[in-house]
């Protein structure tokens, strides 16, 4: 009999802990509840305000200096555009300059397989995979050979095909890492001599 009452006394002292627990719960339950509740209706509430004092990031284009004519000395072969293999490209590796403003300048040079040139300066900008010419090379009133500044120069898409082909492979063989971001100009120089990251393996 009295191991019979022990047994009831636990018995009983559980299900009181029992409901002790639910009862716990259901408190943290309530109160987290109403806790989310004021949360939500302070968020409500609230207005976004923008930061006046952070200003948006606008690209701002260096100036581009025409550089000299380029000496037959300083040219590098380069492999252009595909569909015009008849055409020599050569880069005029003095000039060839990564401004801070991230655009590749440099002199090209088109010959043909009579003789002839074409040469321009052009910028190239990785990030936004666009081309622009600033100047196309002329002849002065004194027979000199020198550059002419473009009228109303523009930058405009690289395009894989056409005439000015040349520029999207310079800008995925020699200008541009994998992700879309300009190389250095020694990493340039590197990719134009030997091969896209065959000096390095990688870029740093």
């Amino acid at each position: 009999m009295k191991r019979r009452s022990i047994k009831y006394f636990f018995s009983f002292f559980r299900i009181l802990n029992m409901r002790f627990f639910f009862a716990s719960v259901l408190v943290i339950l309530l109160t987290a509840n109403t806790a989310l509740a004021d949360v939500w209706e302070k968020l409500d509430g609230y207005e976004y305000q923008e930061n006046e004092n952070i200003e948006d990031y606008v690209w701002k284009e260096d100036g581009s200096g025409i550089p000299d004519y380029p000496k037959n000395s300083d040219l590098i072969e380069v492999d252009g555009s595909p569909a015009y293999r008849n055409y020599q490209y050569l880069i005029d590796g003095k000039t060839l300059l990564v401004g801070g403003d991230g655009v590749v300048r440099y002199s090209i040079v088109i010959r043909s397989s009579s003789g002839s040139d074409n040469v321009m300066f052009e910028g190239l900008r990785c990030n936004t995979a666009q081309v622009k010419i600033y100047a196309y090379g002329s002849t002065d009133t004194q027979d000199r050979k020198v550059f002419t500044p473009k009228a109303n120069s523009a930058w405009k898409a690289l395009r894989s095909s056409g005439v000015s082909g040349y520029s999207d492979n310079f800008a995925k063989s020699y200008f541009c890492d994998n992700f879309g971001a300009v190389l250095s100009r020694n990493e340039i120089i590197k990719n134009i001599k030997y091969g896209k990251g065959s000096v390095d393996g990688i870029y740093n």
